[in-house]
């Protein structure tokens, strides 16, 4: 597949990270930062995740897409850059809701 519209100026909100990614007591992003965590991202230096999933879909190809109420879905797979140099396989979802043309980020995942 190609590259994820728009990725140039893709949007990631800052308490997508703060509050949900790297927050160990949200009661469905607990697992999500426990995984982020043991690869060097902490919630003191949240801007370190918020770079690499920026980068995430700069560096790898849609791996799948779909509609949805809200607008245009993408899937983005595979290695993340992380801090202690491994580079986990993640999914990081993406979505360009109309009359916007940046896709926004939605959530980001292991790959199973």
């Amino acid at each position: 597949m190609s590259q994820l519209p728009g990725v140039a100026s893709a949007v990631l909100d800052d308490r997508k990270i703060t509050r949900y990614l790297l927050n160990t007591v949200h009661s469905t992003g607990a697992a999500k930062a426990k995984f982020f965590m043991s690869f060097g991202f902490t919630p003191g230096n949240g801007a370190a995740l918020k770079s690499a999933l920026l980068n995430h879909p700069r560096n790898h190809p849609v791996s799948s897409q779909a509609s949805s109420p809200f607008g245009q879905k993408f899937e983005v797979s595979c290695s993340l850059v992380a801090p202690d140099g491994r580079n986990p396989c993640i999914i990081s979802v993406w979505i360009i809701e109309p009359p916007h043309a940046n896709p926004s980020f939605v959530t980001a995942y292991p790959n199973p």
